[in-house]
């Protein structure tokens, strides 16, 4: 029941999770996304993630490749399950129509986070911490493979946006009743770091401080499509520029 005094009923309204119900797939999710996803990823963070890459075979680099991609959309599959069951839809995660400005914000967005992880970046390398680049040993050098890559950017932008941003986020702020953001940017921007583990402590670094990024502009843009786009855009660079 909507209530025009209460917060988080004003919340809701705005973020069209006015019927939210709470269910046992809420519960699925949220470990999923804060436990079990990240403990996953961190595994190789006692090693040298550059070796293990550095390892793979081009077959064995593209069924990672693919199995990522599989991965990644069982995820989101879970998470549209989880909305059906509370009632909200996918829209509850700002997911509605894609707009125009969506592009105008995703092109902004892209340019300034570019120079701040790049300043970032410049300073976590003086402390002796530099980025080792293991994103360029993630993409593939052959015609079919790239085809893949550009798969597996839209993957990584729309179902990471839909699980950090949208989901994780917005349940958060509903189940801990936050009055501000303040929180449920910080555990899904720390989970969304941890998720990239295999790019080692500096990508953890900058990878969380991205997931900070993203996390406000969608806050201040009320829609995931931004954030989609621009993560699409930026996954979609390593076929370009060097990393």
């Amino acid at each position: 029941m909507f209530q025009a005094d209460d917060p988080m009923s004003v919340f809701k309204l705005q973020t069209g999770n006015l019927g939210f119900s709470l269910s046992a797939w809420t519960y699925f999710s949220l470990f999923i996304l804060v436990v079990l996803y990240p403990a996953i990823s961190l595994l190789p963070m006692g090693g040298d993630p550059g070796a293990i890459l550095k390892s793979l075979t081009p077959g064995a680099l593209m069924f990672t490749l693919i199995a990522t991609v599989l991965f990644q959309w069982t995820i989101f599959l879970g998470l549209y399950v989880s909305t059906y069951f509370e009632r909200t839809g996918l829209a509850g995660l700002g997911l509605g129509r894609i707009r125009l400005v969506d592009f105008a914000w995703a092109g902004a967005f892209f340019l300034s986070a570019w120079l701040l992880l790049t300043g970032l970046a410049w300073v976590l390398a003086q402390i002796g911490l530099p980025m080792p680049g293991e994103i360029g040993l993630l993409v593939p050098s052959d015609p079919s493979g790239r085809v893949v890559w550009v798969i597996v950017s839209f993957t990584a932008g729309f179902c990471e946006e839909v699980a950090f941003r949208g989901y994780l986020m917005t349940r958060l702020r509903i189940l801990g009743r936050f009055r501000s953001w303040v929180v449920p940017v910080l555990v899904s921007s720390i989970a969304f770091g941890a998720c990239h583990a295999y790019q080692g402590w500096p990508g953890f670094i900058l990878i969380t401080v991205y997931g900070v990024l993203f996390a406000l502009l969608y806050i201040r843009t009320g829609s995931l499509w931004p954030c989609i786009i621009a993560h699409t855009f930026q996954d979609l660079g390593a076929l370009f520029l060097p990393q």
